[in-house]
């Protein structure tokens, strides 16, 4: 059958829509005609076409505007001191995105991108910061319907995402902006945080039941995904113009039961990072606070400083999925992937393994891949970042707050792990002790800490 001697624009982009960016060779063998009609007609498609590469890498693709909001957005890190930069530039084509860099290109990108720096999938540093737990549903509740998002973030598309940071992300994890709008909400903040979450450090006393209540109430309870636990942000004004950005964990009412148990698991949280912190896997400067009938953990956020600015952050779960496409599961397993493609070290593989050692001697069991990050900067390999959400889930009450009777029963590490499991033992150890000896804790969970040290050491006592 004889080849048409001519298509139309519409056929053309019809199918640059369908399959994304092409070369013209292809397009011509999927329109069936020859390549230089493809080229004449190429002309015709207007300023949303762009030409990617050149001579044999030459392919065609067109931009989409997202959501309403435009078709390319400019991308913006905050430094230490709270400097912005401009990053770089994120373009939406049919089926695929563009980051153009402003400067020199971060090593890692070449893994992720083609040379004209087309990703297929939206750019893990972006997709990584989406709403979720307890934060993202409360962030949810009041945006989404004014922007027709969906409720559910796991049911999001890329362009949701996008419109998302584009709109609210201007105090998300990490340091990034995006568009202008964005990045002048976020630095307005380093002048003046939001006044109905600042206070002095003094002041938690009063005003954390106070913002527990607000927190609580909005989501409304049992609308957080999981289970998981409470919490709000918080910026504490310490001296003059230097603030502290902390994120505060609260437990229910400790008249309840499952409120009286999330106050012993925040004392428990208190010790674990405490310890984590004395063996150099954690930051300092943790508040365990009693006030208005509730318990309340305040930690520092690592990815903000004290002048006011940022660094970047990237969890374990983004950082796999995007480098690897592999099935790993564990902590381990996942780091040990990415030690093989360059992007950590062997530091961050022996200390994520003493981790997840101490994790599984006080009985979490919650150590899934968004629970750990690592600092992203320009040159891997990435460190590890500061230990979080660490502490014995195990015991955490049931999705209606009921109370249920678990045992602990830590397991012998195999070969790769031993050595990381040893070393962990003493602080895992030292941590039931502090638990039993805390007089915050309830007597009836300082039984149940007192039974889990007796089974850790005859654990230690066979394997140690």
């Amino acid at each position: 059958m004889a080849r048409p001697p001519k298509i139309a624009a519409r056929d053309l982009t019809l199918r640059l829509i369908a399959d994304g960016p092409m070369p013209a060779a292809d397009l011509a063998s999927r329109l069936r005609v020859d390549p230089s009609t493809i080229t004449r007609t190429l002309g015709g498609l207007g300023s949303d076409l762009v030409r990617l590469g050149a001579t044999r890498r030459t392919r065609y693709a067109l931009r989409r505007k997202v959501r309403e909001l435009a078709t390319t957005f400019p991308l913006y890190r905050i430094d230490s001191s709270g400097r912005p930069e401009a990053w770089g530039t994120l373009e939406a084509y049919h089926r695929a995105w563009r980051v153009t860099w402003a400067g020199v290109p971060p090593a890692w990108a070449s893994r992720f991108s083609d040379p004209e720096g087309i990703w297929k999938s939206f750019p893990f540093f972006l997709g990584d910061v989406r709403p979720q737990g307890f934060l993202g549903t409360a962030i949810l509740r009041r945006i989404a319907p004014a922007h027709r998002l969906p409720e559910d973030p796991r049911k999001w598309e890329d362009d949701d995402t996008l419109l998302f940071l584009a709109t609210c992300g201007e105090d998300l994890p990490g340091n990034l902006a995006v568009g202008d709008a964005c990045l002048r909400r976020a630095l307005a903040l380093q002048v003046t945080p939001a006044p109905e979450s600042t206070l002095a450090p003094h002041q938690a006393m009063t005003r954390y039941p106070e913002m527990a209540t607000r927190a609580a109430t909005d989501p409304p309870p049992g609308s957080s995904a999981g289970g998981e636990q409470p919490k709000f942000l918080a910026t504490l004004e310490e001296s003059g113009i230097e603030r502290r950005s902390v994120l505060v964990k609260f437990s229910p009412p400790m008249v309840q039961a499952a409120g009286r148990r999330w106050a012993d698991l925040l004392a428990m949280e208190f010790h674990a990072l405490a310890i984590l912190a004395e063996a150099g896997l954690s930051d300092n400067g943790h508040r365990l606070i009693d006030a208005g009938g509730r318990r309340f953990l305040e930690m520092t956020r690592f990815d903000r400083t004290a002048a006011g600015g940022r660094s970047g952050v990237i969890s374990l779960e983004a950082l796999h999925a995007s480098a690897t496409g592999g099935n790993a599961v564990s902590w381990t397993e996942r780091v040990v992937d990415l030690e093989q493609v360059g992007l950590i070290g062997p530091d961050a593989v022996r200390d994520t393994r003493r981790l997840h050692a101490f994790g599984e001697l006080i009985g979490n069991t919650d150590m899934h891949a968004g629970n750990l990050a690592f600092r992203m900067t320009d040159e891997p390999p990435f460190t590890l970042a500061p230990a979080y959400d660490m502490l014995p889930m195990l015991w955490a009450p049931g999705p209606q707050g009921e109370l249920i009777d678990r045992t602990f029963a830590p397991q012998p590490p195999v070969p790769a792990d031993a050595e990381a499991w040893r070393e962990m033992l003493d602080p895992a150890r030292d941590f039931w002790n502090r638990v039993i000896g805390d007089q915050r804790v309830s007597r009836e969970f300082a039984a149940t800490a007192r039974a889990a040290g007796e089974s850790l050491a005859r654990l230690a006592e066979r394997f140690g």
